[in-house]
């Protein structure tokens, strides 16, 4: 059966109402009064940051004052970082699920080397509190902000006690004894575990893209796919077959997914990294959004003594997801 609604939309970061998200640049007047922040990349918005969320609107509530998530656009790492890491969401995603999240406010500061090179004291004097009168601040145990990551818990710790700011750090979530980070789960869905990826980021991890042109060649074997065409700055699953849930204009589809160029026909023109079958439906969809929700990973790619083995191997997939699923789309929008 397919899963509920609700646990769809939470899937599918699907939400009819949030808090404002306001940009913190100087460029416009900004007075988010009294608050108590969590501060974060949020990449993924996974368990760990949901439970940092709900502590800081917990502590606002105390309080009497607002909750504000700080984060950054562009994520740092892609600034001063050796290399920009593949992202589980976003930026719009992140943003989204954050005005979701139960904050009131979700102040985006625009990340830049100038901002980088800046001690925590200046970050906060110049940046944020020029625009909020922090009460306090929420981070994770293992945070660091300011010119050579330098601003360490304690550190922050020590500043806001001279300036009538608290200042806590949160131990990370646990999961099977392991830490949550975006950094571990970027790993786990890499490698194909996205039921591990599911358990830490409280939802089945999802990618959207748009529909491109294929090979053609799904069709004639009973299988039509979609070629979908994915921002290259985003993480996605590593080579395999998984079965999924298909976003295609509002409507929810089982669908089986090939991640990875399919061995048969990596040299063929048109052969695609991520390519969804999805089950029950009909229709040209052929450049439209779509996006895929992974539900479990089925087996590796492997190249086919024949086309034969090929069809067996991979309508025995699709009827596993449909035993699963059944084949009937959900609208949810």
């Amino acid at each position: 059966m397919m899963p509920l609604r609700e646990e769809l939309e939470r899937d599918f970061l699907i939400a009819t109402s949030g808090a404002p998200v306001v940009r913190v640049d100087g460029n416009a007047p900004v007075d988010l009064g009294e608050a108590v922040l969590a501060i974060g990349a949020f990449d993924g918005i996974h368990i760990g940051h949901r439970s940092l969320i709900e502590r800081t609107v917990a502590d606002a509530r105390r309080r009497g004052v607002a909750a504000v998530a700080v984060t950054f656009d562009p994520d740092p790492d892609s600034v001063v970082g050796p290399g920009p890491a593949p992202k589980l969401t976003s930026v719009d995603d992140r943003l989204h699920a954050l005005a979701a999240s139960g904050v009131d406010t979700v102040a985006v500061v625009p990340f830049s080397r100038e901002l980088a090179a800046m001690d925590h004291r200046a970050f906060f004097e110049q940046v944020l509190l020029p625009v909020m009168r922090v009460r306090a601040v929420h981070v994770g145990s293992d945070f660091r902000l300011g010119r050579g990551g330098k601003g360490t818990v304690e550190v922050l710790r020590a500043w806001g006690a001279t300036c009538g700011i608290e200042v806590f750090g949160h131990s990370l979530v646990l999961d099977d004894g392991s830490a949550v980070s975006a950094s571990r789960i970027r790993s786990l869905v890499a490698a194909g575990d996205v039921a591990a990826a599911r358990s830490e980021l409280g939802r089945r991890f999802m990618v959207r893209g748009t529909i491109g042109s294929g090979r053609g060649q799904g069709t004639g074997m009973g299988f039509p796919t979609a070629n979908v065409i994915v921002d290259p700055g985003l993480q996605v699953p590593g080579d395999g077959v998984y079965a999924a849930l298909a976003l295609v204009d509002g409507c929810v589809w089982p669908a089986a997914v090939n991640a990875g160029l399919p061995p048969t026909f990596a040299m063929l023109p048109g052969a695609a990294r991520l390519e969804a079958n999805l089950i029950g439906f009909s229709g040209n969809i052929r450049g439209e959004n779509i996006s895929l929700a992974f539900d479990a990973f089925l087996r590796p790619s492997r190249v086919f003594d024949s086309t034969d083995e090929l069809i067996a191997t991979v309508l025995g997939n699709i009827e596993t997801i449909r035993e699963t699923f059944g084949e009937s789309g959900v609208r949810l929008v």
